[in-house]
């Protein structure tokens, strides 16, 4: 191969790979800003078409998760039965005690997630959750950064965030290899 050939073998090699980077970042640096993105917001609004699957049935949801990075407020805005209950959480402790209703759906993984506690699950393990994976994916038509979190032994959850914006598109999470629940976002506001 000639000189110049090698050249621009070696041109297009350094463009493929900046736009591997999309922000020109790694993706152990687009989680970080994620991170902070979470630690330094005043305002967190996450709306979610959630699906609880239990295996023999399947629950569909949308919720809306209003608050900080530590304390905030889920409020069931579909299905219409059970509209408008809400519930005030810490991220931490992921104790969520609704006002006089019992929601029963039971609970999806071994350690007891339920479908009300999925948001605040998320937000805990985007904010600081052990990392296993983080790289760079292709979701439909947007560049995203995919970030898997270890929840606990068995339970994992896998987030795709939007590239250039850094919001959540997608989250699914896993008990035991087995997709349990599945939240896409719409109006999300992180600032």
């Amino acid at each position: 191969m000639s000189k110049r050939g090698s050249l621009i073998s070696v041109l297009v090699m350094a463009v493929l790979l900046t736009a591997c980077a999309g922000r020109g970042q790694s993706a152990g640096a687009l989680v970080q800003e994620i991170r902070e993105d979470l630690e330094n917001a005043q305002r967190i609004i996450l709306d979610a078409r959630v699906t609880a699957d239990y295996g023999d049935r399947v629950y569909n949801f949308t919720i809306r998760y209003t608050g900080d990075a530590d304390f905030g407020e889920i409020a069931i805005l579909a299905p219409e039965q059970i509209a408008g209950v809400t519930a005030e959480v810490t991220i931490d402790g992921m104790a969520i005690v609704f006002d006089g209703v019992r929601l029963e759906t039971g609970p999806l993984t071994s350690s007891g997630l339920s479908p009300a506690m999925a948001l605040p699950l998320l937000i805990s393990e985007w904010h600081g959750g052990r990392v296993t994976f983080a790289g760079f994916e292709r979701y439909g038509a947007l560049n995203t950064i995919s970030i898997e979190t270890a929840v606990d032994d068995s339970v994992t959850q896998r987030t795709w965030f939007d590239r250039r914006t850094l919001l959540p598109i997608r989250s699914e999470i896993s008990d035991d290899g087995v997709m349990v629940i599945l939240c896409l976002f719409d109006n999300v506001v992180i600032e």
